[in-house]
């Protein structure tokens, strides 16, 4: 641009094309042209000097006509080699290179697309139907949801029966190999069979895509429930085409018009409901609802085994000083009666379980969210009977029952010792019931002595359920003849009286 102002200064001073192609170096017709168009735009001819679509097409420097022959008989000679043995772009510039051409490698990358593009073979797929109970897909997607008030991005597990397009999907917070089994224990409990192929995509719980081998624990569920795993290959979509498209229509169905929930259980109740309406509407070109199409199929398709798959993995988890246990994030406590430092953990997809041996110490429900306590009381008890200090300030106190928290700090915080029988009530009863002790004696203004709530918990554990009658009952009327023939006489409907 400056160019132009200093070629259109110099015509202004000398009004002379030829003076101003010597000033600037630039020839003679590029001045003229440029001065034209300055004129124009002056004029209202035109909108601009320099054309906003222009292209400047310069002639290869480095891409000569030899170089492209080259490249060109590299990708010919190709189609002629097996697919993995193919030369790739960066290959054939370093061929290039060697053979002495100076040339960049995204020039060649470049080249190898347009050609590809222009002359590559198309790809082809192969449309596929699927015979009755023979195949089913399975597949993992996510929502945001709003559980119990906090908005937090779920897993859930999408399986649909390629033939009659019935479709199961169930909502987990993990996307573990044990919630890929439950959610397969779900499915084939609720189609009440076991189809024979189960499709995946190459999914690292399932198939491990370096060694090219399915996960053994799966391998193991596979064959106690006689299905096949079916894995596709890298970056083809199509081959689970079916089950793709599933997981978006059933979010849009299902969780489009609805997304809070108290629990996550409530969420899955609300799933369920939809895909039973989804199942049993009509589908598109289908002359069969999918639970009509259910049925033709299970016939062909394998019954469910005898005996219940045990879906848990063991893991060895070291104890801290805490006594907690560290599990997916989350802290577990352990038995303060447990003397080893580390201790077997068997996870369940809601469940976990502390072995010592083959003996359960401790169960916990597992939790969902990230850096969560699982504190149960009586897992310190006796530390605490050691430490009565301690109580004041616990977390694992602090967690109790309100009422109970209320009851320390009211009348035992500065004697925590004195608190210590009422903690023991805990570990022989429960806290529910504590509570319920304290706050009987609360509504008869009765100071909750120790005496006084073991007293309640006694009273309540033999506490005998009143007996009633919900139903009316008929008694039928007496045969009083069979009566009389036993006694030796003749009922005649007189009274002997």
């Amino acid at each position: 641009m400056t160019d132009i102002r200093q070629m259109v200064d110099l015509y202004e001073l000398y009004d002379s094309k030829r003076r101003v192609s010597r000033g600037t170096g630039v020839s003679r017709n590029t001045v003229t042209k440029y001065i034209s168009r300055v004129n124009n735009v002056w004029a209202g001819k035109e909108t601009g000097i320099i054309p906003k679509n222009r292209k400047i097409i310069q002639p290869p420097r480095v891409v000569t006509p030899e170089v492209l022959k080259k490249i060109y008989q590299y990708l010919e000679t190709n189609m002629e080699r097996p697919k993995k043995q193919r030369l790739t772009a960066r290959r054939i510039y370093e061929l290039l290179r060697n053979a002495g051409h100076k040339i960049g490698y995204s020039s060649v990358k470049q080249k190898v697309a347009d050609w590809k593009k222009e002359y590559g073979p198309r790809e082809v797929y192969i449309l596929q139907e699927p015979k009755n109970g023979e195949r089913a897909e399975f597949d993992w997607g996510k929502v945001d949801l709003c559980i119990g008030g906090k908005w937090l991005k779920y897993h859930f597990a999408g399986m649909v029966l390629n033939h009659s397009l019935y479709r199961v999907s169930r909502l987990y917070s993990r996307e573990t190999l044990l919630e890929v089994i439950q959610a397969h224990i779900e499915f084939f409990n609720e189609i009440n069979a076991v189809p024979t192929n189960m499709v995946y995509d190459q999914m690292s719980t399932v198939y491990n895509s370096k060694t090219k081998q399915i996960n053994e624990q799966f391998l193991e569920f596979a064959m106690h429930y006689g299905f096949t795993p079916v894995i596709c290959n890298p970056g083809s979509p199509q081959e689970k085409g079916t089950d793709e498209q599933s997981i978006g229509y059933v979010r849009r169905m299902v969780f489009a018009e609805r997304t809070s929930f108290d629990t996550l259980d409530d969420a899955n109740t609300w799933l369920k409901q939809r895909l039973l309406e989804i199942n049993s509407g009509p589908v598109h070109r289908r002359s069969l609802t999918p639970i009509e199409g259910l049925e033709q199929e299970r016939p062909t398709m394998h019954p469910l085994p005898v005996l219940e798959f045990s879906n848990y993995t063991l893991k060895r988890a070291a104890i801290s000083n805490y006594s907690f246990v560290t599990c997916d994030t989350n802290y577990y406590s352990v038995p303060d009666t447990y003397r080893r430092d580390d201790i077997t953990l068997r996870l369940y997809e809601n469940t976990i379980e502390m072995l010592n041996g083959d003996t359960i110490i401790a169960t916990h429900l597992r939790k969902r969210g990230k850096g969560e306590y699982s504190l149960n009381i009586n897992h310190f008890i006796k530390t605490f009977h050691r430490k009565p200090g301690a109580i004041r300030n616990s977390k694992v106190v602090a967690n109790l029952d309100i009422k109970i928290r209320k009851l320390f700090d009211r009348h035992y915080q500065k004697e925590p010792k004195e608190f210590l029988p009422i903690l023991d009530l805990i570990k022989n009863s429960s806290e529910q019931a504590l509570s319920y002790a304290i706050n009987t004696l609360a509504e008869q203004e009765i100071f909750p002595t120790y005496d006084a709530l073991r007293f309640i918990i006694q009273q309540q554990e033999q506490m005998i359920q009143p007996f009633s009658i919900t139903d009316d009952f008929c008694v039928d009327e007496p045969e009083l003849s069979t009566f009389d023939k036993l006694i030796g006489g003749r009922y005649d409907g007189i009274s002997p009286c």
